[in-house]
């Protein structure tokens, strides 16, 4: 059941240039961006263990590709490993199905517009504050699972914050 999705992401990079990236065209407003820095806020953090978006910006393609998909696959084997293969299976579909003519599977394409709206916010954050807690990659997925209806307990943020905690980017 877990799949690496790094194709998909190699796709998707050659579609949008995630360093230049800013709203993947979507009209921005205040409140979209305060909710998303509400619910990071709201997670459980576990330092060192999450990677900030201006870290994960600075990667390769491959790399970040990479990071994202262990993210996905480790969203899995977590949710298999807490006895919730159901959510597996929607977290499956959700990253890898794609509905009617579309290039990108649904999943990939929300994860790309939160990511969008995640680097917006956090720059803002930083802007206003220097010393505020940096949003992370793992808050857009976060995020994205949240938006298609996928229950987050804390021991799941807890281990999926966890999942990269190893990752060296090449």
């Amino acid at each position: 059941m877990l799949i690496r999705l790094s194709g998909c992401f190699q796709l998707l990079e050659a579609r949008v240039d995630w360093g230049q990236a800013k709203t993947l065209g979507l009209r921005l407003n205040r409140f979209a961006i305060r909710a998303l820095i509400l619910f990071a806020a709201t997670l459980p953090a576990v330092p060192g263990q999450a990677m900030e978006i201006r870290q994960y910006d600075k990667m390769e393609s491959q790399d970040r590709n990479e990071y994202v998909a262990d993210l996905l696959t480790g969203t899995q084997k977590v949710l298999i490993d807490e006895g919730r293969s159901d959510l597996a299976a929607r977290v499956n579909n959700l990253f890898t199905e794609k509905l009617g003519g579309d290039d990108l599977p649904l999943g990939l394409v929300e994860f790309g517009k939160n990511l969008a709206l995640a680097r917006v916010a956090d720059a803002e954050r930083a802007a206003q504050d220097p010393n505020a807690h940096r949003l992370e990659i793992e808050d857009a997925v976060l995020v994205t699972l949240q938006k298609n209806n996928i229950p987050l307990s804390r021991d799941f943020v807890r281990a999926f914050r966890a999942i990269n905690s190893n990752f060296r980017p090449k």
